[in-house]
């Protein structure tokens, strides 16, 4: 008959994937090991945050806060309800600190840097010290959410309610008071308000409640009273689908194929098709290979220990369920599947790799320390394109409006072909204010609208203008120059760009 293992040996087993002892000198202070990963996850995003130029998304932030609050509510009831509680922190924001590339990214880098913390509490409460340092740190670093830190939008934002509902799930399982199941529904209406997909991390909760017998029922109630609180918003927003109808559409195994790459390995998501440079894809694919590995690694020892049943679930719920969710929808129904709209997943997969590191045996100490010197390292390198350090596009809104307010003949006058090519002049008002937007017929705010609205340019208006830019879509011819030919006109350079072109005009 074989004799039970005894206490030692027990103890050394569990310390595989459950240390106790700290990876990091930091692991045995409750507050300081959060504090610290915050505040490091905060500076990895706001270091050169100000580099890049504003994209799109960016600008329609811009566009959106830059109105009074009944102007916004007149936006939201046609485009971008999904964004609107966004919309209106951001206006309360700028309202104090402006507009400028630091002042409209830096709450996002502040949400990155409490999501981190807040990843660090939960590896702590399902783990170790350990494991909650180095989920943090990974967290830190990963490209996805290092781009989230880095932008005018709420992913970021969608993170860190993430991270705070999992510990408001965490704390109504163990209590099963009302207050606290109150609580956990209230995070999750604020969640979904801050972004529609966002329901797809409160489903995954519901689903691991089930699959680990943990308040499944009362975990339902609450997820259900959070579906009926917020149906009259989904509703209203599912009606403003035709907004995301720019989403390409991909098969089954495309989207999961772009997910694999995009979703964590690689953030940016600029609409650009510039590839960054092939050493720099080789580091991506690096980093999702070694990733990957210490999460199979990290699932792999864990299925001998009880205690980290929880912690797997709750993540591999959390990642595989709004990425099968949102890739399904895509190719049954719309197209809807971009890799930050599930940038909540990110702590879940952080605290997977986490338990893949942790979980390399404690009489290899230095194998630990090897492989967060590794992720970390292979994670930087991306960031140089996120950043714009490198391979940054020759067409951005910053770049344009640095060569109509610096150019020897700069433009007295623009047309724009389409309404949402006036972006440039949104981000960077200062470089385009002695330039007459000759196609604009209401401003956005009149508007009610994103990008204004566009009239045809006469030849009367042309007339004697001078140096007047044609602002097109790059590819396309336009749809009609026959106003210039009227005036007069003389074409005198035309630049083709990736995404947008320029002809030139001398209106005598």
């Amino acid at each position: 008959m074989n004799q039970p293992p005894d206490a030692p040996e027990l103890q050394q087993r569990h310390r595989v994937a459950r240390p106790e002892e700290g990876l990091l000198p930091l692991a045995g202070r409750r507050w300081t090991g959060p504090l610290a990963v915050g505040l490091l996850a905060f500076c990895v995003a706001f270091a050169g945050l100000w580099i890049p130029s504003f994209w799109d998304d960016e600008i329609a932030t811009i566009s959106a806060v830059d109105r009074t609050p009944a102007q916004l509510l007149v936006l939201l009831q046609s485009v971008d309800a999904v964004h609107g509680l966004y919309y209106f922190l951001v206006h309360a924001w700028t309202s104090v600190f402006g507009f400028s590339e630091i002042a409209m990214r830096t709450p996002s880098a502040l949400a990155v840097g409490l999501a981190c913390a807040g990843t660090v509490v939960i590896g702590r409460k399902l783990g170790s010290n350990a494991l909650g340092l180095t989920s943090g740190l990974v967290l830190a670093v990963l490209p996805r959410m290092v781009w989230a830190g880095t932008e005018a939008r709420q992913p970021a934002f969608t993170a860190m309610l993430a991270v705070i509902l999992t510990l408001l799930l965490l704390r109504a399982w163990k209590s099963n008071r009302v207050l606290d199941w109150v609580l956990y529904g209230v995070c999750a209406v604020v969640g979904i308000w801050m972004f529609m997909f966002f329901v797809l991390a409160v489903a995954a909760h519901a689903f691991a409640a089930i699959l680990l017998r943990r308040r499944p029922i009362a975990t339902a109630i609450a997820c259900a009273a959070v579906g009926a609180g917020v149906l009259p918003f989904l509703l209203f927003a599912l009606g403003q689908k035709a907004q995301v109808a720019w989403i390409e559409n991909r098969s089954l195994a495309q989207t999961l194929g772009t997910a694999a790459v995009k979703q964590f390995f690689y953030g940016e998501d600029r609409p650009t098709g510039n590839l960054p440079p092939q050493w720099v894809l080789a580091f991506v694919a690096l980093l999702g290979i070694l990733e990957v590995g210490l999460v199979v690694w990290g699932l792999w020892t864990a299925r001998k220990v009880p205690q980290t049943r929880t912690l797997v679930v709750l993540c591999l719920v959390g990642v595989a369920l709004p990425i099968a969710g949102l890739a399904l929808v895509s190719v049954v129904a719309q197209p809807v599947y971009v890799a930050r709209y599930l940038t909540f997943t990110a702590p879940a997969f952080a605290l997977l790799v986490g338990l893949g590191i942790v979980s390399i045996s404690a009489r290899r100490t230095w194998l630990r320390y090897a492989a967060v010197a590794a992720v970390v390292a292979v994670s930087l390198v991306p960031q140089l394109t996120l950043k714009s350090l490198v391979n940054e596009p020759p067409d951005t809104e910053r770049k344009i409006g640095d060569q109509a307010a610096t150019n020897a003949k700069a433009p007295a006058a623009m047309v724009f072909e389409h309404d949402y090519l006036r972006d440039m002049t949104i981000a960077y008002p200062d470089d385009f204010k002695n330039i007459q937007d000759l196609s604009l017929a209401k401003s956005p705010a009149e508007s009610g609208t994103l990008w204004g609205e566009n009239e045809a340019v006469t030849p009367d208006e042309l007339s004697g203008k001078g140096t007047v830019w044609f602002i097109g879509d790059a590819g396309d011819a336009p749809d009609d120059l026959s106003a210039f030919a009227s005036a007069g006109c003389t074409e005198t350079q035309n630049r083709d760009y990736e995404r947008m072109h320029i002809v030139e005009f001398a209106c005598p």
